[in-house]
């Protein structure tokens, strides 16, 4: 029992600093993005000099506008229940919670030989690795179905635009045609707007719901031709000109940087199994690896070139804006 329970320590020990890595990658590339968007959509509207000249302030730009650490805490944490709702949806929700708690109690069950901190830790590390590995793979998932319909959507708005109809009216008409992630979404911007709510208003927490740049540029648009006016459907049609080209090319390189990627997860994975196979042959060997100062070295490498190769080939082979 006791050496089973190391191999599932040293299993914990090897996957999650490597995930935990990747996570912190991942995140601070999306920062990134989402810093980028937030300083082409000030140039475009002119926020910063307005922020500098006016008392003016707009809902779609928010994060420019909040004043004290409360304030923005309180925004951080709606805009994250915002986005957890739009990928999990009700039921979606509940089930990631049972799944929560019951990773908490079986974590917390296999766990009673380990002393009581590193129980409490597990108890909380291995939920918690659950959770994003789920949040990542549905986020993926919903991004890949975004990138997809969205200039389609784009597409015949800007039709019914041209053909006479109001911006509110033909937003109202995407759910009837449109089904999944963007019909949802279209149908909940639909609802504020017949209850009342104005289009920046709506736009600006679909855009919390949504935050991929390519909806971002789209309220702009949006909101700038209610305010200003202009060619509206000229202005929609490069837009999703433009997003399919960006899906083209991410396409593209996805493809030429698939045989590295693919090498970075086999090389990944030869670790693992190798002490796998370490711990079914030789248990001996495998004694001295989890129970001796230098086996603790040799994973305390493992773990660190492990990390540093799987971050390097990430950022090689992900998309970065410019």
């Amino acid at each position: 029992m006791s050496v089973w329970i190391q191999a599932a320590g040293l299993i914990f020990t090897v996957l999650v600093p490597v995930c935990l890595m990747l996570a912190v990658s991942g995140g601070w590339q999306v920062i990134q993005q989402r810093r980028t968007v937030k300083s082409r959509l000030r140039a475009v509207c002119g926020v910063s000099s307005m922020a500098k000249s006016s008392s003016i302030k707009s809902p779609l730009f928010a994060w420019g506008n909040t004043a004290g650490r409360l304030a923005k805490v309180r925004h951080v944490v709606q805009d994250c229940a915002e986005r957890i709702d739009a990928l999990f949806g009700k039921r979606g929700q509940r089930a990631v919670l049972v799944g929560v708690v019951l990773a908490m109690g079986t974590t917390g069950f296999f766990s009673g030989v380990l002393p009581m901190m590193a129980r409490v830790v597990l108890v909380f590390v291995v939920p918690m690795f659950g959770f994003a590995s789920v949040y990542w793979l549905v986020r993926s998932l919903q991004m890949k179905e975004f990138d997809r319909n969205f200039p389609q959507v784009i597409g015949q708005i800007s039709r019914a635009v041209a053909a006479g109809i109001s911006v509110p009216q033909a937003i109202a008409q995407v759910p009837d045609y449109q089904q999944g992630l963007l019909g949802h979404e279209f149908g909940l911007l639909r609802d504020r707007l017949e209850i009342g709510i104005s289009l920046k208003e709506a736009l600006s927490q679909s855009s919390k719901r949504l935050p991929y740049s390519g909806f971002h540029f789209f309220t702009v648009a949006l909101i700038l031709n209610q305010e200003n006016g202009g060619q509206l459907r000229e202005v929609l049609h490069s837009l999703s000109r433009t997003l399919h080209d960006n899906s083209a090319i991410k396409m593209k390189i996805k493809s030429l940087t698939a045989e590295p990627r693919m090498t970075a997860v086999i090389l990944a994975s030869l670790p693992v199994i190798l002490i796998s196979v370490m711990f079914f042959k030789t248990p001996t060997s495998f004694a001295v690896l989890t129970s001796t100062e230098a086996g603790h070295k040799v994973l305390m490498y493992v773990l660190i070139s492990m990390g540093l190769g799987l971050g390097i080939i990430n950022m090689l082979t992900n998309v970065r804006p410019r």
